[in-house]
């Protein structure tokens, strides 16, 4: 009797050969999986010019299971090939997982059974640790205007436990405690698939970033609840792709973060001031990152 496809998995590789075969192998690691039934898991490659694909294919050929890889001509960027993974996903639920990432145990059976049993919820996150199992903090609150010019003037970083300088990325937060949160980093985070269909997936606007703010306040303020699930631990070495090309990178998180205030919060007087006030930012961050 075939198993049921509970599960789809869903990676966005880009030149990702040293980290994308450990995190395969930690999907396929433990084969007592029966709550979840068959997985599939889909890897979509933006044009990488390294083995990553290469890597991938070798893989598939060592294992029955699921994998599909979607090898892209051209980068697509990041949102928008999260996309077509996500839009061929069949699982009831779908987890959007970055390749610099490795699951711990029986994480993704306590992630599903968590969210089969918690009916009003969209979406469902692990606790990520570094690599050297330190918990990273990885939950936050939707930004506004002043969480922003917080994070511009340093006040966040000379106030970090402070509930109104601090009140973005939530330093407060122990991390260790199930809750209902806002915003989960994107790293990993697992939807019931027909809420996020509701929700028409990522928002394509975004190149890299914000796209998982965006999607996470469109499950929220749809009445849906996202959770924080400490239980379930996924190692993620933070930031790979990022440091990969740092100043084009900043340039993005800026665009992507003016698109995300304009459409959910967009103000005559401080919109303006936000624009300014990254751009400045920006050139200085890009100045100390070479």
């Amino acid at each position: 009797m075939k198993k049921v496809l509970k599960l789809s998995i869903v990676i966005v590789t880009w030149n990702n050969e040293e980290e994308i075969a450990e995190c395969l192998r930690s999907i396929y690691a433990n084969e007592e999986n029966e709550p979840l039934g068959r997985i599939e898991t889909i890897i979509v490659d933006n044009a990488s010019s390294d083995n990553t694909v290469k890597v991938v294919k070798s893989f598939i050929e060592l294992i029955e299971d699921d994998v599909k890889i979607i090898a892209n001509d051209e980068n697509l960027g990041f949102t928008r090939g999260a996309n077509l993974g996500l839009r061929k996903a069949k699982g009831r639920y779908i987890f959007l997982l970055n390749p610099d990432t490795e699951i711990i145990s029986d994480a993704l059976v306590e992630l599903v059974i968590k969210l089969e049993n918690e009916k009003q919820a969209g979406i469902i996150a692990p606790q990520l640790l570094f690599r050297e199992s330190e918990i990273q903090k990885s939950v936050r609150c939707f930004p506004k205007y002043r969480d922003i010019f917080f994070e511009i003037l340093l006040l966040s970083k000379l106030f970090p436990n402070s509930r109104l300088f601090s009140r973005w990325k939530m330093n407060y937060f122990s991390h260790n405690e199930e809750a209902e949160v806002e915003q989960p980093m994107g790293a990993a985070l697992m939807f019931n698939r027909k809420i996020l269909e509701e929700a028409d997936y990522l928002d394509e606007r975004y190149d890299m970033f914000y796209s998982d703010v965006d999607v996470c306040k469109k499950i929220s303020l749809a009445g849906h609840k996202i959770i924080f699930f400490p239980k379930a631990k996924i190692k993620h070495r933070k930031g790979v792709s990022v440091y990969k090309n740092r100043a084009y990178m900043i340039s993005l998180w800026n665009k992507d973060c003016l698109k995300y205030f304009k459409k959910f919060h967009y103000n005559i007087i401080l919109y303006p001031l936000l624009y300014a006030g990254l751009m400045i930012s920006g050139f200085f961050r890009k100045f100390f990152s070479n």
